[in-house]
């Protein structure tokens, strides 16, 4: 008499057809291995996309920053001569100054210019246009943050004071400089139109040299404004 026919195991390695503890743990690791490597390709991929995004945001902020400075001082406002005439010890300076310095803010030297322009941005719905201050700084936040802003008061001009109600330019500030060229193309990283030294003349272009990020990943830019408007060095 025949005896039933044996079935055959599925899995030669197991007696019983099923698995072992070592075939278990082996499938284990190897499916703990493509599951890392998985999302370790995914964390890799939104980690580079965030820091794309970041650095588009960087670039356009920096760019309007610029491209408003460019506005401001294109349209620049000096006081020419025969009307405008060297200050004395005691006299008023001119209203019209063109001034810039070098502040601490932190800790570390930013640059601070001040001029006057007929490109005055009205806030509150304030109808009145004309000559107006303007200031660009750099501020620090209540999060030691820094950030660049700018004043701009129409004439007559009050006496400057920094304010949280001034708009900001730029944010993640890491250094900004200011070059001033003048008429022969000597480049000073200070100016003062007031005085002696520059002529009581007002320079001929204006070099912004921006640096904005984290300092981990941060980004330059740089530009040169020329100026429509200007004051010859006294003769």
């Amino acid at each position: 008499m025949n005896s039933p026919r044996q079935q055959p195991s599925a899995f030669p390695g197991s007696p019983l057809g099923g698995f072992t503890l070592l075939e278990i743990m082996v499938a284990i690791f190897i499916f703990a291995l493509v599951i890392t490597t998985v999302f370790g390709s995914f964390r890799a991929v939104f980690s580079s996309a965030d820091a794309v995004g970041g650095d588009v945001a960087v670039f356009e902020s920096a760019r309007t920053c610029l491209g408003r400075m460019a506005t401001d001082l294109g349209n620049l406002y000096v006081s020419h001569y025969p009307r405008y005439t060297k200050p004395e010890f005691d006299d008023p300076q001119d209203p019209y100054r063109l001034l810039g310095e070098a502040t601490d803010v932190a800790g570390s030297s930013f640059g601070r210019l001040q001029f006057a322009s007929l490109a005055h941005l009205s806030l509150n719905r304030d109808p009145r246009q004309g000559v107006c201050r303007i200031v660009y700084y750099v501020h620090q936040l209540s999060d030691e943050s820094l950030v660049l802003r700018r004043a701009d008061h129409l004439y007559p001009f009050p006496e400057f004071q920094e304010s949280e109600d001034d708009p900001i330019l730029c944010d993640n500030i890491l250094a900004i400089e200011f070059g001033y060229i003048a008429a022969d193309g000597e480049i000073s990283e200070r100016w003062d139109s007031e005085s002696a030294d520059t002529g009581y003349a007002t320079p001929r272009s204006v070099e912004v040299r921006l640096t904005v990020g984290i300092p981990s990943r941060s980004q330059q830019f740089s530009t040169r404004i020329p100026l429509h408007a200007y004051r010859k060095a006294a003769q």
